[in-house]
């Protein structure tokens, strides 16, 4: 695989491929992406990187001869059909990371669990020696600073994860392997655990250097006996001697002997497991580089998913954890225990069928370890159902509590933390983080009123005089729906600085942010939004300008009718069908807006936006992927500016017959009562709202939420609906047209801070 070679990653916002997307990128390839499902937090970094997001980058103008693919993405897959209809190569995650870093002096650090923690602290612990590396970590670090991967130009060195749980790890040969334990796991793919052990055992026969495993490890004892290469112990009596001298709720001071130069360091981590990675981390870094500094873990903030502090207050902290196999949830719990003087409450969602099937009783040892254990459903991760695979299977014959309606958590926990200093711990590998970050918004708003001045305080002095900051800002008057509660914080930017500031801002307190236009085809919860909604108003971003005699340059904020109505007197084409549509260029070049069979990308020459990263790009029409009510490379950015060229010319009286006779036909078919515009995307050759109709389903209501009897894709408010009856309501039209027409509609309307498989 050569350096500037183009490569198409599918499975791009997970946490294997997104980062070796990143790394690729810069090392030299020209890499594009793709994944069904958006809303990762790795979307942030792949836009960081400049990595669009295309659905066919053959139709983008580029040429990929190379096609990266998560394991998940299975044959039968539209891209995988699409890359082989190219003539692409196709290589799994594994496969791809094992070809680029052949050549390298490659680092693999594998295992069963802890893989990416320790990964992440190796990486943290180099990075505060001062030396250049490559690296690609298996998911994000906490601080948004610290990117998943980087590829160095100058030094051999590259440290990454690899995985066993699909057999490519058989496809490394590296110069030091660092196995930080080995259970057995993945009984879909291996057929017994000396099939798995045999995995090991090869890949530390091919390693060149050293292979690197915890001083006591019986298994890993036994698999590097033997072995030509030199095996290095590490512990509390090992080769690199790391003893724990003493420690709190966020430290832990380690005696370093043996083949580290004696001292004691203080590092950033506490409990048994994590000491013992970090220690892990310390002898590798020390094995590369010969030096192990006085704060050697000083750029250590933790990685995402693994501890994760949600939500505080005296007498209540709320984590969310990525254990997801019994050793890994019995050390996490173990931790708690040893560090808080509290009880423990578990939400532990088993992960596959297979391995729900496999380890039933040894989740529910683990999971009792907690005072009270609530199991919700097994999370398929499309997997079909096996017998015994259920999450009755964990709580069978024991006190643990299965959760069937995990709508009913909030008020379970409440039962259980009410009058107790309380963990809530939420673990699983599944979408059980979903549930973890909606119970921690509720906490954080029953508190609403005191909320800190967090934001406030970092952008302070460093906002324009005239840029709005409110908190606790009122969602509903500024939605079409007019529905939904409020939002943390709540900006109207005066100039692009404000907006830089206010994203670094955003980035620094991990706060999710959304660019809000005129709220049209948006659900906003009841309990609001727990971030920053930034506006760009009309009146500072809404300018239009006539360019010469085809073209407008128009400001991100300007409203979809105003450019309607300055198109018909400049005489210009093209514009009309905007007339009806009630958002703002910005927001409809999100979701490439469309009405009467025209769309806003049909006359976008280009467009100039700001990234997450607040950095000022533009780019013309053919480097984005317009597709069906989405833009992908448009993602958490925010649209300062788009040149729009006309379709042709015609008399300002033409112009205002055509925009009259498509108002006709909107008012004719359209309801006038506040909705979001069409609740879902039409399948395939069909249309939602004919199927919604045809199942009986117009004028249907729940509270004040219903069916429009005017057109069958809009749910209407007729007074005073809220979010919870849209949901609900939705939920039966999704339900009805299934059973009475075999289709499952998709939603069309963005839930804001949510994702539809949550309520849906």
């Amino acid at each position: 695989m050569s350096h500037q070679e183009s490569v198409w990653m599918l499975g791009v916002c997970g946490m294997g491929v997104g980062p070796l997307a990143i790394y690729l990128k810069e090392d030299g390839c020209t890499v594009s992406g793709w994944d069904d499902a958006t809303g990762s937090p790795m979307e942030m970094h792949l836009a960081n990187a400049e990595i669009p997001l295309l659905r066919d980058p053959w139709a983008a103008g580029r040429q990929p001869v190379l096609v990266g693919r998560s394991s998940a993405v299975k044959p039968g897959h539209a891209g995988l059909a699409l890359a082989e209809s190219k003539g692409a190569r196709l290589l799994r995650r594994g496969e791809l990371l094992a070809e680029r870093v052949a050549n390298r002096r490659f680092v693999a650090v594998c295992g069963s669990h802890g893989k990416t923690t320790t990964c992440g602290l190796l990486v943290s612990a180099l990075a505060t020696t001062g030396i250049d590396f490559g690296y690609i970590l298996g998911g994000l670090f906490r601080d948004p600073q610290f990117p998943p991967a980087h590829a160095s130009s100058v030094s051999p060195w590259v440290v990454a994860e690899v995985d066993e749980s699909d057999g490519t790890i058989s496809h490394f040969s590296p110069d030091i392997t660092v196995a930080v334990n080995l259970d057995w796991d993945h009984p879909d793919y291996y057929k017994d655990e000396a099939a798995l052990e045999g995995v090991f055992r090869a890949l530390f026969e091919r390693t060149r250097t050293a292979v690197i495993i915890p001083q006591g490890n019986a298994r890993l004892e036994r698999l590097t006996q033997g072995l030509a290469v030199r095996v290095i112990r590490v512990g509390e009596c090992g080769d690199y001697m790391a003893q724990f001298v003493q420690g709190d709720a966020h430290s832990s001071l380690l005696r370093l002997g043996g083949i580290f130069p004696e001292q004691t360091v203080k590092v950033p981590v506490t409990g048994v497991f994590n000491r013992a990675n970090a220690a892990m981390a310390l002898a590798v870094s020390h094995l590369m580089t010969g030096e192990v500094g006085l704060e050697p873990l000083a750029r250590w903030r933790g990685i995402r998913r693994r501890q994760d502090v949600l939500f505080e207050r005296t007498g209540l902290l709320v984590l969310a954890d990525y254990a997801h196999h019994p050793t890994e949830i019995a050390a996490l719990l173990k931790w708690i225990k040893e560090t808080h003087s509290a009880q423990c409450v578990v939400v532990f969602q088993p992960h596959r069928h297979t391995r729900t099937r496999q380890y039933a009783t040894e989740f529910r040892q683990a999971l009792q370890i907690a005072d009270h254990a609530l199991v919700l459903p097994v999370y398929a991760a499309g997997e079909a159902t096996v017998e015994g695979g259920h999450s009755s299977a964990v709580v069978a014959g024991s006190a643990l509590q299965l959760v069937e309606d995990r709508s009913t958590l909030p008020t379970l926990l409440a039962a259980l933390t009410r009058g107790k200093d309380t963990v809530v711990a939420f673990v699983g590998a599944g979408d059980i983080e979903r549930d973890a970050e909606h119970y921690a918004l509720l906490l954080r708003r029953e508190g609403l009123p005191a909320l800190t001045e967090d934001l406030a305080e970092r952008v302070q002095g460093k906002i324009s005089s005239h840029c709005v900051l409110r908190a606790a800002e009122p969602l509903h008057r500024r939605t079409t729906f007019g529905l939904g509660g409020v939002a943390r914080w709540y900006a109207e930017p005066a100039q692009v600085n404000d907006i830089i500031v206010l994203l670094q801002a955003a980035g620094e307190l991990s706060l999710p942010y959304f660019i809000l236009g005129r709220g049209s085809n948006l659900l906003v919860p009841d309990e609001g939004y727990d971030g920053l909604i930034i506006h760009l108003t009309e009146e500072k971003w809404g300018a239009i300008k006539p360019l010469d005699a085809e073209r407008l340059q128009i400001g991100g904020g300007a409203r979809l009718k105003e450019i309607c109505g300055v198109a018909a007197r400049l005489g210009l084409t093209g514009f009309e069908f905007l007339e009806g549509i009630p958002g703002t260029l910005g927001g409809s070049l999100r979701m490439n807006a469309g009405a009467m069979d025209a769309w806003i990308f049909d006359r976008v020459e280009s467009i100039e936006w700001l990234t997450p990263r607040g950095v000022i790009r533009s780019a013309r029409r053919d480097c984005f992927d317009a597709l069906y009510r989405d833009c992908p490379q448009l993602h958490g950015c925010v649209v300062l500016s788009a040149v729009l060229r006309a379709k042709g010319k015609a008399s300002t009286e033409e112009i205002r017959q055509t925009m009259e006779a498509m108002a006709l036909k909107r008012r004719r078919s359209q309801p006038r009562d506040p909705s979001a515009g069409c609740v879902f995307r039409n399948p395939p050759q069909q249309h939602a709202g004919q199927l919604i109709e045809a199942s009986g389903l117009k004028g249907v209501h729940v509270g004040q939420a219903a069916v429009s009897s005017v057109h069958a894709n809009f749910i209407v408010n007729e007074g005073k609906a809220n979010a919870q009856d849209v949901i609900t309501l939705m939920r039966q039209v999704r339900q009805t047209v299934k059973e009475k027409k075999g289709i499952i509609l998709q939603p069309e309307i963005i839930a804001l801070g949510r994702e539809w498989k949550d309520w849906l």
